[in-house]
């Protein structure tokens, strides 16, 4: 056959247009398919991140309601400690009156609040603010379903308590906040906020229209609280509910296809999840299925053609080559072609590749330049990685020589120790030159001590620690340490620089950089206790090393501590944080032990703080529990020191306002009330004091006692009786509420040095020539 014939004289051309045409159809393809793959998951990826952001973005807005009723809870747990006085072990009548209509104010607060109860377990009370029920025992209250919870022992007093058996709408579950009374001690009652949930969830999750899927959410224990169709919450039970269990963000596909997107509230447990349909989000994706598709035709039937006409012109010159080699004049295409016409594409391939190979040493040359230029950071990346144990391996022992050689290294494994200088916060490392200064400093240690020792000095990654292998000679070692303190000396007189060093033990064999370094920087971690700017060599590691499981809390200091907090005792307080800091020396507790003791030790000093009603923040600040720059157990000493100066000066401060306030409502009482025959207990019941602490601070600040202060109100009165003639001796008793006239005038003459009768006739002498001369004139 002709073409059969055609086919194999043009064996190439046939070969290198099938290939090429091979070629452009997988690549198609591959495109088409990688194509359609990405858009899909680009589709699905930007689907769940963007319900991931609206989902979070409806929690942190349904987070802010919640924190508000949550607050309204723990301020209602001290107002309410205000208006609660009790009668004959029964809550009085006012207290009664004033704490219903808290209830009521308080609820108008949050739109999503249904109803509040308010509880006192020993009085068997219960005051809501529902319209139908005012005030109830709380054996017969009908709505009991929560008191289970109030009743057990929980480290948290504040609960979410879901899907309980409601009272106000028969049938439903009720969702409600639980803040047990008091804030610390036994539970004597509670305060529970009723909320009406599907208001909040509807008006916080409906009212974003582009996103994907179904939106429900899930109770801390996995239970429904809210979901959109009753399709979501009938599916939520087919998925992995160990996914959805665990904390925090995130989304799967399961494997029938559904997207699953779910966050999780750190305020109450609940989990926000949403739905989707993976083949939802295909929908759109058709149409790009026929773009594809149709594009792809195109380029092949393009690529076929033009792959047609390429074959042909690269087969042309060829087939030149080949009738030249074979010695014939020239040749048809019906001609059969030598053998060796595939030996003349593999000699054009040869010196195509010998081509290849000049342009690679070339490029070779050009790398090798470009390396020798930046040496120095490959240096110390080389010796970065070999503190780290990732520069050689056991398989390649012998390339540390070369790898050094080639690098300029002066490195000697026979008898070499590893120093790691650790800065301290300084101004030279904190301005806006901060790295130049640093890198200066480096440079200035490797000329000043580069003649001098046997080894490296480099930076390791932070840029704030230096790392020096140095080689030890022979009988020398304590060599480390001379260096060591050659170079504390030199940073603190040159560079203003306090710096701590740790030591490594003398090591040999390049497979113990790794060691040697973890030596110093363990070293290094002692300086939580013997503190900054010491030299710490290895050596004494272990015998500061304690067992990871021992643990240590100073329980008595605490108390005592805190005891000394609330009686404003300030040099209590330094003597027992500093009993405390000498404690924990003496035991070598590890760093995560005295981590724990500080976080724990400084919570029960802020507990004190909001006991006595102090707001956290505006007197420790918005970061109390931060460690940055607590790095010895000096620092942590002189923090804690720290919060307690400020608690004791807020108390005292709040003290003396609560003084002044108690004077002034005595002193008003005493003014419209003496003429009552009232006495220092009256006064003390008016202002809710006990009678010594009223009488103490009337007297330290007044410099009188309270029935004196009476005495001079009565008397002061009735001097101004006394001048109008009208009144008689048992009027004014009577007046200023005294009922004996004989002790009245022994009384008036102890204060005034005349009886009443005297001083009544000595003001009318005094009067009268007065009133004649006006008359006179």
């Amino acid at each position: 056959m002709p073409s059969l014939q055609l086919i194999r004289n043009r064996s190439l051309f046939v070969k290198l247009l099938l290939s090429m045409t091979a070629i452009v159809i997988v690549t198609v393809i591959l495109i088409s398919s990688v194509t359609y793959t990405i858009s899909a998951d680009t589709s699905i990826q930007n689907s769940i991140e963007y319900n991931q952001s609206i989902m979070e973005q409806q929690r942190e807005l349904i987070h802010k309601e919640l924190n508000a009723i949550q607050s309204i809870a723990s301020s209602m747990v001290m107002t309410q400690s205000y208006l609660y006085h009790k009668i004959n072990d029964k809550l009085s009548v006012s207290s009664l009156i004033d704490l219903t209509r808290f209830l009521e104010e308080q609820q108008k607060l949050s739109p999503y609040i249904d109803s509040i109860y308010l509880v006192y377990n020993k009085l068997d009370l219960i005051l809501t603010s529902r319209s139908d029920m005012k005030m109830s025992p709380l054996s017969s209250f009908t709505d009991r379903s929560w008191l289970t919870a109030m009743s057990e022992d929980t480290a948290n007093r504040t609960l979410w308590l879901t899907n309980r058996p409601g009272n106000t709408v028969k049938g439903t579950l009720a969702t409600s906040l639980m803040q047990k009374m008091p804030l610390i001690g036994p539970v004597d009652g509670a305060i529970v906020i009723n909320l009406k949930l599907d208001l909040l969830f509807k008006e916080y999750l409906s009212h974003y229209h582009n996103k994907k899927g179904l939106t429900l959410v899930l109770g801390s224990q996995g239970e429904p609280l809210y979901s959109e169709t009753e399709e979501a919450a009938a599916l939520i039970g087919k998925f992995d509910q160990s996914v959805l269990s665990a904390p925090g963000s995130g989304s799967y596909v399961d494997d029938r296809r559904w997207i699953v997107t779910y966050t999780t509230s750190n305020v109450t447990g609940w989990k926000f999840v949403n739905l989707t349909k993976r083949s939802v989000l295909l929908e759109g994706l058709s149409r790009i299925k026929l773009i594809v598709a149709a594009v792809s035709v195109l380029y092949v039937t393009v690529a076929i053609l033009l792959l047609f006409y390429i074959s042909q012109r690269l087969y042309r010159p060829l087939k030149s080559v080949l009738t030249y080699i074979s010695g014939g004049e020239r040749a048809s295409s019906e001609t059969s072609l030598p053998a060796a016409d595939e030996a003349s594409f593999i000699q054009q391939a040869f010196e195509r590749l010998r081509h290849s190979r000049e342009t690679i040493l070339s490029e070779k040359e050009r790398v090798e330049t470009l390396l020798g230029d930046n040496r120095s950071a490959i240096k110390e990346k080389y010796l970065s990685d070999l503190i780290k144990g990732r520069a050689i391996s056991q398989q390649s022992s012998g390339q540390e020589k070369d790898a050094a050689e080639l690098l300029g290294l002066k490195l000697d494994f026979e008898r070499f120790a590893l120093l790691t200088i650790e800065l301290e916060e300084q101004s030279l490392l904190n301005d806006s030159t901060g790295n130049l200064h640093f890198h200066l400093f480096q440079y200035g240690l490797i000329e000043e001590l580069g003649p001098e020792i046997n080894g490296e000095i480099f930076a390791r990654d932070d840029e704030r620690t230096i790392i020096i292998i140095v080689a030890v000679p022979a009988n020398q070692d304590d060599f480390p340490i001379e260096l060591a303190r050659k170079l504390q000396r030199n940073m603190e007189s040159r560079y203003n620089i306090l710096a701590t060093i740790g030591l490594s033990r003398i090591h040999t064999g390049v497979f113990s950089a790794q060691t040697a370094y973890e030596e110093s920087v363990e070293a290094l971690s002692l300086k939580m206790y013997v503190g900054k700017g010491e030299i710490v060599p290895y050596t004494i590691v272990s015998s500061w090393k304690q067992d990871e499981e021992t643990y240590f809390y100073p329980y008595e200091l605490e108390t005592k501590l805190l005891q000394a907090l609330l009686q404003l005792n300030e040099e209590e307080c330094a003597e027992t944080i500093s009993r405390i800091t000498k404690e924990v020396t003496a035991r070598r507790l590890g760093k995560a032990n005295v981590q724990q003791l500080f976080f724990q030790l400084s919570g029960e000093i802020v507990k004190t703080l909001v006991q006595t009603g102090g707001d956290m923040t505006a007197v420790l600040g918005d970061r109390p529990f931060v460690l940055s720059g607590i790095q010895t157990l000096r620092d942590m000493e002189a923090r804690l020191m720290e919060m307690c100066t400020q608690i004791i000066a807020h108390n005292r401060e709040k003290r003396l306002k609560l003084n002044d306030m108690t004077l002034q409502l005595a002193t008003e009482f005493m003014e419209k009330n003496y003429n009552n025959n009232i006495t220092i207990e009256t006064v003390a019941g008016h202002v809710q004091r006990s009678t010594s602490f009223l009488s103490r601070i009337f007297k330290e600040t007044t410099g009188t006692t309270i029935n004196d202060h009476l005495i001079h109100l009565r008397i002061k009165r009735a001097c101004e009786l006394l001048r109008q003639p009208k009144y008689s001796l048992e009027d004014i008793c009577r007046e200023i509420g005294y009922a004996n006239v004989s002790y009245f005038s022994k009384l008036f003459k102890s204060r005034m040095g005349s009886t009443p009768g005297q001083y009544r006739l000595l003001q009318t002498v005094d009067q009268n020539p007065v009133g004649g001369l006006e008359h006179s004139e």
